[in-house]
């Protein structure tokens, strides 16, 4: 099997006392719920990542107090190549004027094309564990414990 490329992503959980920043994406009901984040560019710190991809997907922008809560690696198959996928966690706690739900328009896709609907809402952590798909819930339990 061909060696495949090292896939940078960053993932960001977003809390406030209404819990985890969840979104859908209306216009492709079969994808699951997601949070936040995205693909590290070449050449971009993590940090900068973070806060790029959460303000390209979410439409708050200019927020501090991202904090890395860790890291992982997971090797993965595609189209006969061997593929390494680093994803690095942050949290971002958000103040409680952030609105219940809310839509944005993801205007650049890391895949190009259209722009795409996201339908942002907030779940507890214990929804989030059973909800969050391929693995982006791997680092819940680093999160610190605010009454959810």
């Amino acid at each position: 099997m061909e060696k495949g490329t090292l896939i940078e992503k960053v993932l960001i959980y977003a809390t406030t006392s209404r819990g985890l920043l969840v979104f859908e994406e209306p216009d492709f009901p079969e994808v699951p719920i997601q949070v936040p984040g995205g693909t590290v560019e070449v050449g971009e710190q993590l940090i900068d990542a973070a806060c790029r991809e959460f303000g390209e997907e979410t439409g708050l922008t200019d927020l501090v107090g991202f904090r890395l809560l860790g890291d992982s690696h997971r090797p993965f198959e595609r189209d006969g190549k061997l593929h390494n996928l680093h994803r690095t966690y942050f949290h971002l706690p958000l103040r409680e004027d952030v609105p219940d739900t809310w839509d944005h328009f993801e205007t650049t896709p890391s895949g190009g094309g259209a722009p795409i609907l996201f339908r942002f809402f907030w779940i507890d952590i214990a929804s989030a564990r059973r909800s969050l798909d391929l693995g982006s819930g791997e680092m819940l339990d680093q999160l610190p414990s605010v009454g959810w």
